[in-house]
């Protein structure tokens, strides 16, 4: 699931509810804030935390913000709950006690992390509400400072294993948050990863069950991939070589899935066929390198129409044309379409 972080000193109110609604539409469920903002007059932070609450509640999605004992002071339990926010996260500053009895209450966040099992016997102890409590790691915004991904995973199979929801960021490819501009991943790894790509490795690959975008906005085309990936469909840039009859076509991988390449099942169908001039004459017929999209022409015989994307470097073959190459930093998605039954699409970009 995807979520987004609403920082409510660095964008304007109204850039803020717009980013909002449009995340809903590409499957947004949650928003994290932060309440530890200790330069801005409390009264025009309230107003707005109380605006981004309101506007929550209108599109259902949750508001998680991040609070210390201090905020407490300017802002009680009471008034968050009247205000809007559906949970908070609990980082530093509280005793197992506290925070068990605001399990009570709302969902609360604790600091994956840090999380420890004596600590999580203590809120046994404490009755604490099971049911209401996540363990969400922190984002990292100096480089160099972002986790490790083996530990990062040893972990959350830990907290897994104890039935507690786990949750990570993500970095944003649009807007930075001040001061440092770095972007604000929970691996470090993914520092300098596409928010697409980084979603999809803690999705599938680390135990992850929440994942939210850290950093300000997303760029348009990272939009678009998680929109697209929210009806199943992994989108590709491509460069194109040669025309093809379905450029346009959502494709499905084979679910007899190739070790060499991502096979299109429906590429070869008769619909596919008619619409593709049969008789394919060969045409570039050139060495295909990992990311490379072929059409087999007709010197193949019965596979004339086989649309395939490799998956390592092979050599040219008279019977194979080059039509089109995966973008260079699009080709790390294809570990997550060669799973059989992966759907995938084609985004042609300029070759300038």
């Amino acid at each position: 699931m995807l979520g987004i972080s609403i920082f409510l000193a660095d964008r304007t109110l109204e850039e803020n509810i717009a980013y909002m609604k449009e995340m809903k539409e590409a499957g947004c469920k949650e928003i994290f804030t932060t309440l530890h903002m200790p330069e801005d007059d409390i009264d025009i932070l309230k107003e707005k935390l109380l605006a981004i609450a309101q506007a929550a509640k209108t599109l259902e999605m949750d508001l998680i913000a991040d609070i210390s004992g201090k905020v407490l002071e300017q802002f009680p339990i009471s008034y968050l709950l009247e205000s809007g926010v559906t949970g908070l996260r609990m980082d530093f500053g509280f005793s197992p006690r506290e925070i068990a009895d605001f399990s009570h209450k709302m969902k609360i966040a604790l600091n994956a992390s840090t999380l420890t099992p004596e600590f999580m016997d203590a809120l046994k102890d404490h009755s604490i509400c099971f049911e209401n409590i996540e363990a969400w790691h922190n984002y990292y915004p100096r480089p160099e400072t972002g986790l490790d991904k083996e530990q990062f995973i040893e972990k959350n199979k830990w907290l897994q294993s104890n039935g507690i929801t786990t949750m990570s960021f993500i970095p944003g490819d649009g807007l930075k948050r001040k001061p440092l501009f770095q972007s604000l991943p929970t691996l470090e790894k993914h520092r300098h990863q596409s928010s697409f790509l980084a979603y999809l490795e803690l999705e599938n690959n680390c135990a992850v069950d929440k994942i939210f975008v850290g950093d300000l906005t997303l760029s348009a085309w990272s939009l678009h991939q998680f929109q697209m990936y929210a009806e199943g469909i992994i989108p590709l840039r491509v460069i194109k070589e040669l025309p093809y009859a379905l450029w346009d076509t959502v494709h499905r991988n084979r679910l007899d899935a190739a070790r060499d390449a991502i096979r299109s099942e429906n590429a070869r169908t008769d619909e596919a066929r008619f619409a593709t001039e049969k008789n394919i004459a060969p045409a570039n017929t050139v060495n295909r390198p990992k990311g490379t999209i072929t059409v087999d022409n007709h010197l193949y015989g019965r596979y004339e129409c086989e649309m395939q994307i490799t998956l390592t470097d092979l050599p040219a073959h008279e019977s194979v044309n080059v039509i089109g190459y995966v973008i260079e930093e699009d080709i790390p998605l294809l570990e997550y379409v060669r799973k059989g039954g992966s759907q995938f699409s084609f985004t042609a970009i300029s070759n300038d």
